[in-house]
């Protein structure tokens, strides 16, 4: 695994994105939890320096592949990651839990136990805000690629 230093790491901060995403993002923060899934941000601006090392994880350096470009609209600043939170994950080491709750990227979790799961609950909500959801991505073949976490506009 690779440690990031705070200064690497990237944004998690809505404020760092540009106005449109910002104002679809507190509709769909506020379309969340009125559907009672929890949330949290996990990545918002990411710089191109952060990018291509995302990129090089699995080819050129050590790790799973977690990416399939070298531009993101993360760059600029128009999309946001999110993950679920459950109680059903193991929580956060160090104190690091949100609200006494664990992130979960399982496509599967369903934590208000509506029979949908929340992923997938999600796209359909940011969809209904006016977000282009990741979880209908495909690659240049046409074949699905879905990144369920991701939103942009």
């Amino acid at each position: 695994m690779i440690a990031l230093t705070e200064k690497e790491m990237p944004s998690r901060k809505i404020e760092d994105c540009v106005p449109e995403l910002q104002e679809k993002y507190w509709l769909f923060k506020e379309k969340m939890a009125e559907a009672g899934v929890p949330f949290m941000l996990t990545c918002t601006y990411r710089s191109q320096e952060e990018q291509n090392n995302l990129y090089a994880q699995g080819r050129t350096k050590p790790g799973q592949v977690v990416t399939w470009t070298k531009r993101s609209r993360h760059i600029d600043r128009k999309a946001f990651d999110i993950a679920i939170l459950t109680p059903l994950s193991p929580p956060l080491d160090k104190g690091g839990k949100e609200g006494g709750l664990s992130p979960t990227w399982d496509v599967k979790v369903n934590v208000n136990a509506n029979d949908i799961p929340d992923y997938i609950e999600a796209g359909q909500i940011g969809e209904r805000v006016g977000l282009t959801w990741g979880g209908r991505f495909r690659n240049s073949k046409g074949q699905p690629r879905p990144d369920y976490p991701h939103f942009k506009v």
